[in-house]
């Protein structure tokens, strides 16, 4: 028969078990709730989002080339060229990622990548559309955070990750949008020092 001291050990060590998992279950809500909030309170409006946005619609930035569908692209002017940055451009061909509004299109997409990852995106539309772009990207992204020169029509939105000017050139009738992944920048800077160190070695020792 079970004495009423072992029935008490019984239960309190069932309390310590409930009590056990109830902390673990508390630790866990609180590890997760900054996370959560932050998924909930990410809105519209601010450069915050922009930041975590990344990019529009299906084209982030950093992301591969190859995920998105081969139809979709073809080289920006025909260009099949490398830059001086041994990057590629193309263009990107989706109707529904031109309809930035409900009265805004824009007139094509273009995808500048380094090793087939994504470096910038080019969003180029009409100037007669600049106001409308411009409304655009204040309410997505909040107000811009630097203009570089107030008589000229360019508007940076900075973030840590990642920046978007937005310019425009009237004499050509056109704007244009450019998302940039510093990361990538980053990397494309210093593969272009090494290229130019390893050559000036490569030359110095042709000369012994």
């Amino acid at each position: 028969m079970f004495s009423y001291s072992n029935t008490l050990n019984m239960k309190i060590h069932h309390n310590s078990s409930v009590s056990g998992l109830l902390s673990l279950v508390l630790s866990a809500i609180i590890c997760l709730s900054p996370s959560f909030g932050w998924s909930q309170s990410l809105k519209a409006g601010s450069v915050e989002y922009l930041k975590q946005s990344n990019g529009i619609g299906n084209l982030l930035l950093g992301s591969s080339i190859t995920e998105l569908p081969s139809q979709n692209l073809s080289y920006l002017d025909g260009d099949s060229s490398m830059d001086p940055d041994s990057c590629l451009k193309y263009q990107y061909h989706d109707e529904n990622l031109l309809a930035l509004g409900d009265s805004l299109s824009l007139d094509a997409i273009g995808l500048r990548t380094y090793r087939d990852k994504i470096v910038n995106i080019y969003l180029f539309f009409k100037i007669k559309d600049a106001y409308k772009v411009l409304s655009n990207f204040l309410d997505a992204y909040g107000p811009f955070t630097s203009r570089p020169d107030a008589y000229a029509d360019i508007y940076n939105w900075d973030t840590s990750r990642l920046s978007l000017t937005l310019r425009y050139e009237v004499k050509a009738d056109l704007g244009v949008a450019i998302f940039t992944s510093k990361e990538l920048e980053n990397v494309i800077a210093a593969d272009k020092t090494n290229r130019i160190a390893k050559a000036s070695t490569q030359s110095l020792s042709a000369l012994y």
